[in-house]
């Protein structure tokens, strides 16, 4: 998503199969992974699933926001810094190799599951990653004159590196989310999670930059890098239930994700619905510097409005799927994306600076929103003989629409103006909020939320 992730990346099921009255049933029973949460409390699952996340997302602010604008205070040309947009292939890519990771973390024939394991020595290879770049760049200076002191295509392919350890590292993340949280508290676990993106993003782009200005970039690296070791601590205090039995046999494949429906419709839905908020989110920062934003401004509007509205969005969105359940939530936050885009569409060549800036913390909270539901609705279809698999084909997909939304919103800006990419925005939300009402209706039997805001399915398809 991440992310990303973020990214992408961030989750709270809405449904279940089933193999989840062996593996999520939503009443703890001796040995199933409600029973794990109920033995390490919920508060200790959360602290440790928000860590994980603050780390991911970390490492993707590291390389996504400040380095191209380090590289470019130094010297580099925009043709170098804009090679940071390469750190987000191994999000988009990543499903190449979840099959393997997936295959080590539910290794077959055992009940045992290896997602704290992988999480835990990836986090601390991630961290000894960053420190050796700190190391690098205060003690082995390259000749006078470029970039940062050190070769700059070392120092992004190290961070590429990086970055495809931290998206290896979040297959198993996502699977241990799936797997770990009682099915009726995975809402406020997917807070925990897109909040912790948030988090994380913050302190890998604006402090990051903030200790690189005064300290220099080795030592902000070796921050980062301790950051990252000390966020692994909460995991440590908690435990992984083991799989039933009868997911021992099953071995996680592309094609099985791809034989099971579920996942299918799966990958349709995050095309559609996040095509709308891609299309514009690239946009709003060129938007602002074109009706006068300076820098500066710009830098607190993504930092600290940004934020504080997207940790808002993110517990609204909680309390959404919570109360309504994940199938009644998507709909709903994309009619609010919808109308924010609206308004920013009709504002775009009206209104004052700061009516935009307030419209775009307006939609940075609905964004935070609809990442908490779509991801909610998403963890149900997945399957828990191959959670992490599944659910980083949605990533994948969200990261190449991000990928092309951007794209694609920049030429519609240069060609037609703000106006015209924001409205056209604005009527894909509509659509696909229209098109998820549509379909969550047409698979009521299959999805049917309760009150609390957790989902059963009633159908006996399996998930293969």
């Amino acid at each position: 998503m991440r992310t990303d992730a973020s990214d992408l990346r961030v989750q709270a099921l809405h449904g279940s199969d089933p193999h989840d009255q062996a593996g999520h049933a939503p009443d703890a029973k001796p040995g199933s992974p409600d029973a794990g949460k109920d033995a390490n409390g919920l508060s200790r699952l959360l602290a440790a699933i928000g860590g994980i996340y603050v780390a991911q997302s970390l490492v993707t602010g590291v390389a996504m926001q400040s380095m191209p604008g380090l590289l470019r205070a130094a010297g580099a040309s925009l043709q170098l810094v804009g090679l940071a947009s390469l750190f987000m292939l191994p999000w988009a890519l990543k499903f190449l190799w979840a099959p393997a990771v997936e295959r080590w973390r539910l290794p077959a024939g055992k009940a045992e599951r290896r997602s704290r394991r992988i999480v835990l020595i990836g986090q601390w290879l991630l961290a000894a990653c960053l420190l050796a770049l700190a190391a690098a760049g205060a003690w082995y200076p390259a000749p006078a004159g470029t970039p940062l002191g050190v070769p700059t295509l070392g120092l992004m392919a190290s961070l590429l590196l990086a970055a495809m350890l931290a998206a290896s590292i979040d297959i198993a993340c996502d699977g241990y989310a799936i797997d770990q949280l009682p099915t009726r508290q995975r809402g406020w676990g997917n807070v925990a999670q897109v909040g912790g993106s948030y988090v994380g993003i913050a302190i890998g782009g604006s402090g990051f930059l903030l200790l690189a200005s005064r300290y220099g970039w080795p030592a902000a690296m070796a921050v980062m890098s301790v950051c990252i070791a000390l966020l692994t601590l909460p995991l440590l205090g908690v435990s992984e239930a083991p799989r039933a039995v009868e997911q021992t046999r099953h071995r996680p494949s592309l094609r099985a994700a791809w034989m099971n429906r579920d996942i299918r419709h799966g990958l349709v839905l995050v095309l559609c619905l996040g095509a709308g908020i891609r299309l514009a989110s690239g946009m709003l920062g060129p938007l602002l510097i074109d009706r006068g934003a300076s820098l500066a401004l710009l830098g607190t509007v993504h930092g600290v409005m940004g934020i504080g509205a997207g940790l808002g969005g993110t517990v609204l969105g909680g309390l959404l799927v919570r109360q309504l359940g994940a199938s009644r939530a998507v709909p709903c936050v994309l009619g609010m994306q919808a109308l924010a885009l609206l308004a920013l569409a009709v504002a775009a060549p009206i209104a004052s600076l700061d009516t935009l800036i307030v419209l775009t913390g307006v939609l940075f909270a609905v964004m935070a929103s609809g990442f908490v539901a779509i991801y909610a609705f998403l963890m149900g279809l997945v399957s828990p003989r191959q959670a992490g698999l599944d659910f980083t084909l949605f990533q994948c997909a969200d990261a190449m629409i991000a990928m092309l939304g951007g794209m694609a919103g920049g030429w519609l800006a240069q060609q037609g103006g703000y106006a015209l990419c924001l409205g056209l925005a604005a009527a894909l939300s509509t659509c696909a909020g229209v098109g998820a009402a549509r379909w969550m209706r047409m698979n009521a039997g299959t999805n049917a939320g309760t009150n609390a805001g957790m989902n059963t399915r009633t159908t006996t398809r399996a998930n293969k």
